[in-house]
């Protein structure tokens, strides 16, 4: 565009020379347009080169004084002389070598692709922490190395996101971290499920004493009266622990196997599952087997056991049993033998069924780990109080802690 202006310009100057002089030159007129066509031959396309060429021949062709262009252009529209300044040629500004020197840089990229594939794996966070890592190329599947380490970076980058939920339930835990009694509140047991009994239709009638009332057809039991109920429980089993009695855990429900197990684990005494056999109490000399002594420690003593001793009956001195209303044999074999017992009680069970009743829904697998962990944490307590004063005695006699009686015993013989 500037190139061009400088031309008209130079044309413009020469016409208003020639238009003071007196003297009209039709030769220097002929050579200036001559001159005119030249440059612009040079510096534009075909297109343009005709229009003025047909522009400048009427002026030759008259012999119009070189006064002539300045009119000629006067009367040019705007889109003819644009179309004129924009059919020339411009200057490249240094295109060419532009383009040459980007093109250069793509090729170097191109040729250093592999190092700066090294150069990327390097500098990762993530492949830096495994330097003997060899990656595998971007046409071949990842190897199992390569997807262990992305499924680790997926679960750090990913674990975070999302909701932040709090106060869920944790169903393990009833069971393997089972809370003290004086832990237990009205809506832990609520939460449970505890207040929620069976039908009104199937209501027992000794059961009133223990109701809170009705709702929607369903009997709502008094949760002050469980949480009573369950502390004197608590009480109970762990005196006789204490004292180095034998707890039984009875759970004849699918789902209670792993609490009860559990709860005999910590107070050191024994569970029965799925079925109760009759004559396991009342029948059991019958089904004699080899017995031996053991001390508070619950040690074996290795002391040989005389006649009566061998032929005495040995029975739980508590029997826990979580669903009364299907363990009836157990019950009465348990009452023939004056076991006590401890039961959960539901509103269509008749609570004199049991020594010691503990008002609950006995229906829910979750309201049942949470009462028979309290209970095995109640019997756990009682194993640590018995061997503490046990300790203590060993202590007054001078006896090491892990020294048995029964050493004691045949040193003295």
């Amino acid at each position: 565009m500037s190139y061009m202006r400088g031309n008209f310009r130079s044309i413009i100057n020469k016409s208003t020379i020639r238009l003071n002089s007196t003297k009209v030159e039709i030769e220097s007129s002929i050579s200036t347009t001559n001159e005119l066509n030249s440059n612009l031959n040079s510096n534009s396309v075909l297109n343009s080169n005709s229009v003025l060429n047909s522009k400048f021949k009427q002026l030759n062709a008259h012999n119009i004084p070189f006064d002539g262009p300045l009119d000629q252009l006067s009367e040019m529209t705007e889109n003819e002389f644009n179309e004129i300044i924009n059919s020339s040629s411009k200057p490249t500004l240094n295109r060419e070598e532009i383009l040459n020197l980007k093109f250069n840089k793509l090729l170097n990229l191109y040729g250093n692709k592999d190092k700066l594939k090294k150069q990327f794996s390097s500098s990762s966070l993530l492949l830096s922490k495994f330097p003997n890592l060899i990656p595998s190329d971007s046409s071949l599947p990842y190897t199992e190395n390569e997807l262990i380490i992305r499924q680790r970076h997926h679960y750090e980058t990913m674990s975070n996101l999302g909701s932040n939920i709090k106060k869920i339930f944790k169903p393990h835990e009833l069971i393997l971290k089972s809370n003290k009694i004086n832990n237990i509140s009205i809506k832990k047991l609520m939460s449970s499920g505890a207040h929620l009994g069976r039908s009104t239709s199937l209501f027992n009638q000794n059961f009133q004493p223990f109701i809170y009332g009705n709702y929607k057809g369903l009997n709502i039991i008094d949760l002050d009266k469980t949480s009573i109920y369950l502390k004197n429980a608590c009480k109970i089993i762990q005196g006789i622990v204490e004292n180095g009695g034998i707890v039984l855990f009875l759970g004849v429900k699918i789902g209670q196997l792993k609490s009860i197990k559990e709860a005999s684990k910590k107070c050191n005494g024994y569970y029965v599952s799925r079925k109760w056999i009759p004559g396991i109490i009342t029948n059991s000399l019958e089904n004699s087997k080899p017995r031996h002594e053991i001390d508070m420690e619950d040690f074996k003593t290795n002391r040989e056991l005389n006649n009566d001793e061998s032929n005495k009956i040995i029975k739980p001195d508590l029997i826990i049993i979580l669903n009364p209303e299907l363990s009836n044999v157990a019950i009465k074999e348990a009452n023939q033998a004056r076991i006590p017992t401890i039961g959960i009680i539901d509103s269509n069970v008749n609570p004199n069924l049991v020594v010691y009743p503990i008002p609950a829904n006995s229906n829910s697998t979750r309201t049942t780990d949470l009462i028979v962990g309290v209970l095995g944490k109640a019997g756990e307590i009682g194993l640590k109080r018995r061997l503490q004063k046990v300790k203590e005695y060993k202590k007054n006699l001078g006896m090491e802690s892990n020294e048995c009686f029964t050493e004691i015993e045949k040193f003295e013989e």
